[in-house]
């Protein structure tokens, strides 16, 4: 920023307390998390440095999911053997594939926009729904997969918001960017694993 140039900081929903959906940029911040906390400090620096005229703009993102993601690979490769799976049920995720966080990153780094923005999925769905998903898709037993609680793998606080969804109304008004529905996000992610499994 010294030698002007624009740098977007990626930042996190976890930010918020996760108490309230679809989250405005503008609302105050509530973290929870330690992560969440050091991006808030961030956030808070930069700000200033914004309203001085810095070239830097905020980015926040939720969960960012790409083909091949290790947990949900896991997750395939166990119910396909027949073998139980263990996945949160009170642990939600926003998803956004990583090729259109890409192109909100791109988006800004073009304009150099400065401000806060937001990026995230238009729905939570839980850990556990997305395996219940995944045997589906294998027609696998669904009994094998086993929702328990984050806290039973000692997850740390503010690991389980209610909710992660992020207002990304700005990004889609100036740049047509919006994240899809989470299933055909998922649908997405889990296309390269299965197509592995076939041909084993």
């Amino acid at each position: 920023m010294a030698r002007e140039v624009y740098v977007p900081f990626l930042s996190t929903n976890q930010v918020f307390d996760g108490s309230r959906p679809q989250v405005p940029a503008a609302a105050p911040l509530g973290p929870v998390s330690e992560y969440g906390r050091q991006k808030a400090r961030t956030e808070i620096k930069l700000h200033a440095m914004m309203a001085a005229g810095a070239p830097v703009g905020i980015l926040r993102l939720a969960k960012i999911v790409a083909p091949g993601m290790a947990l949900l690979r896991q997750w395939q490769e166990a119910l396909a053997a027949g073998q139980p799976v263990y996945a949160f049920r009170d642990m939600v995720m926003a998803p956004t594939p990583v090729g259109i966080a890409a192109a909100g990153i791109t988006a800004l780094l073009a304009e150099r926009c400065s401000g806060i923005w937001q990026l995230s999925g238009p729905q939570n769905i839980s850990d556990a729904q997305i395996a219940a998903y995944i045997a589906r898709r294998l027609d696998a037993d669904r009994s094998l997969v086993r929702p328990v609680a984050a806290a039973s793998a000692g997850m740390p606080e503010g690991s389980t918001p209610d909710h992660t969804t992020l207002d990304s109304s700005a990004l889609r008004a100036r740049f047509g960017i919006a994240v899809p529905a989470p299933w055909p996000t998922v649908d997405g992610v889990l296309a390269l694993s299965e197509t592995a499994l076939q041909t084993r």
